[in-house]
């Protein structure tokens, strides 16, 4: 490139451009030694007797038009060498035009943070960038010429594939090629290898390599942490559901027992105080509050560990809590539909599923102000599909929203490596759909 820029300098001004000055004196110079040299030979006195005898062939009229020509081929010279300078300028600034085009691609060549190589249609490189070299190990683009491509591929008949595209005309876009640079190091790298005609006719490969080496180690420390907190979240739920269970027993065993005897004691003291008024009343109240009281407790037994999904399944205990909360709401109809083997699940893909339908019909109650639920669950070949729809008022999901029901939500389908989408908008309702792997009982 630089021998190039020295070959094509421009010439200096004056080559170009003439001093005017000097030209007039050479005009002047010549048009007066002309007049010495016609005065001293008298060759105008000469000229006329030689033209006199021919005067009626206008013999004498000769030299004036000998004049007007030789003034006609000045003008018509000076017209040529106008348009040849003009000629030359424009080359020059066309070949310096050029030469500043071809330094702007050498610095985009010579600077890329991606690495550039052409090599011959065998992979021999011809010439490579300052990245590509130190991408493949080399301290120098001049050390990397004349090493053949495939010495760095990881697997050699990968090469000797790509090889054979080429050769066909194919162009190669790969999103990821295991390279090993010349230490023996690998490299992952985006890659496009094309054949492309050179200057000269000849076929040559054009290869371009990005080094995603760090960011390809950064997406899997990613993954594994991803499925390190899957894992985290997964037993965090499984410890909050034994904590449930084990605080709806203890309400059950021990709160429940005792709400029991009181009301038992209550009955008695009912039964025998007929003949005094006010201890009747006494124990009438304690009944009702018991009673009140106890069934609070199921309630809350119920929210914290439903005794059916236990006892009856996933089917049968979904089909009760839809139940009862469409007589909680009776101006909104509900409708469950189910399909396929649900009672043989595992326990957690139970309790997520329970807890879907539970969220669900909580945020209609609280927030959704719709008519119409519709809740279906559905077992095909090795996966769940959960599918929750109402038409209420809907909401924006884009907007971040004070409560972690649906955060909740997304969390526990994804800690069972599924699928959880939300789509809604305002005036439009809300639809949830979950996919879960299918798992059954161990």
């Amino acid at each position: 490139m630089n021998t190039l820029a020295q070959t094509f300098q421009a010439p200096p001004a004056n080559i170009i451009k003439p001093s005017v000055h000097r030209d007039l004196v050479v005009v002047g110079a010549v048009t007066v030694l002309t007049f010495v040299v016609s005065s001293l030979f008298e060759l105008n006195e000469w000229i006329e007797a030689l033209t006199v005898p021919h005067e009626r062939y206008q013999i004498d009229e000769l030299p004036l038009t000998i004049l007007a020509m030789a003034v006609a081929l000045a003008w018509f010279s000076w017209r040529r060498s106008r348009q040849a300078v003009e000629q030359v300028t424009l080359r020059l600034a066309a070949q310096q035009a050029l030469m500043n085009r071809e330094e702007q691609y050498r610095t985009l060549f010579m600077e890329n943070l991606s690495g550039n190589l052409l090599a011959t249609m065998t992979g021999q490189v011809k010439l490579a960038n300052p990245m590509a070299a130190r991408l493949l190990g080399f301290e120098t683009a001049g050390e990397l010429s004349g090493h053949r491509l495939g010495e760095f591929y990881a697997e050699r008949d990968l090469w000797e594939t790509h090889c054979d595209r080429l050769l066909r005309g194919d162009k190669i876009e790969l999103p990821m090629l295991q390279l090993r640079n010349r230490d023996g190091v690998p490299v992952q790298v985006v890659a496009k290898l094309s054949a492309r005609l050179s200057p000269s006719r000849e076929q040559e490969l054009h290869v371009y390599v990005t080094d995603i080496t760090e960011v390809t180690l950064m997406q899997n420390e990613l993954a594994g942490a991803l499925e390190e907190n899957r894992r985290l979240a997964q037993r965090s739920m499984q410890v909050q559901e034994e904590e449930r269970r084990n605080l709806a027993r203890e309400l059950h065993d021990e709160l429940g027992q005792s709400l029991n005897a009181i009301k038992v004691d209550a009955v008695t003291i009912r039964d025998r105080s007929a003949a005094l008024p006010e201890i009747h009343r006494s124990a009438l109240s304690i009944i009702e509050v018991s009673s009140q009281v106890y069934d609070v407790v199921r309630s809350l037994m119920q929210r914290l560990r439903p005794v059916a999904l236990d006892e009856l399944g996933l089917r049968s205990a979904v089909q009760y809590s839809v139940e009862q909360w469409q007589r909680r709401h009776a101006g909104v109809r509900c409708a469950f539909k189910a399909e396929g083997e649900l009672d043989d699940l595992d326990e957690q893909t139970n309790i997520t599923l329970y807890r879907l339908v539970q969220e669900c019909l909580t945020n209609v109650a609280k927030h959704a102000n719709a008519t119409q639920v519709s809740v279906s669950m559905a077992r095909a070949a090795h996966e769940l599909r959960f599918s929750f729809r109402d038409n209420g008022k809907g909401f924006d999901p884009s907007q971040r929203r004070r409560g972690l029901g649906l955060v909740g939500l997304r969390e526990r389908v994804e800690a069972l490596a599924g699928h959880f989408e939300l789509d809604s908008a305002p005036g439009r309702g809300v639809l949830v759909k979950a996919v879960i792997p299918a798992k059954g009982k161990k």
